[in-house]
């Protein structure tokens, strides 16, 4: 059995969301989220390194806006981890993740520690 060497919990949400890319709007289902990125519905534009903006919808009015890039691209979905956000943003998507996690503390301790090889900022 494969060993799970994810460092941020993932957490299934079912959101609407859209990736843009180069001024694209294109509608996604975003399956699962982290700290760190989304995993979603997969589209034939997106390809594999490509830079592009993710916006996930939590309302009508509140949507959560990051800066990512697309890391796999399969028939079944597409990844796309997070390069910078603003606090806000990221104050909203921490706020996601806690509570479908329903470990707050858990969560926490994991921002705490690196996900990568690099040392992470409290603040992004």
């Amino acid at each position: 059995m494969a060993q799970d060497k994810r460092k941020r919990s993932r957490v299934p949400v079912g959101f609407d969301g859209e990736i843009v890319l180069r001024g694209e709007r294109i509608p996604v289902r975003i399956i699962n989220v982290s700290l760190t990125g989304i995993l979603c519905t997969p589209d034939r534009r997106l390809q594999r390194d490509d830079d592009c903006e993710v916006v996930i919808a939590l309302g009508d009015e509140l949507h959560i806006t990051v800066e990512g890039k697309v890391l796999r691209v399969g028939s079944e979905e597409t990844a796309v981890a997070f390069s910078a956000m603003d606090e806000e943003s990221f104050a909203h998507l921490n706020k996601v993740v806690q509570y479908n996690t329903g470990d707050a503390d858990r969560i926490e301790r994991e921002f705490r520690k690196k996900a990568f090889g690099r040392a992470e900022k409290r603040t992004p």
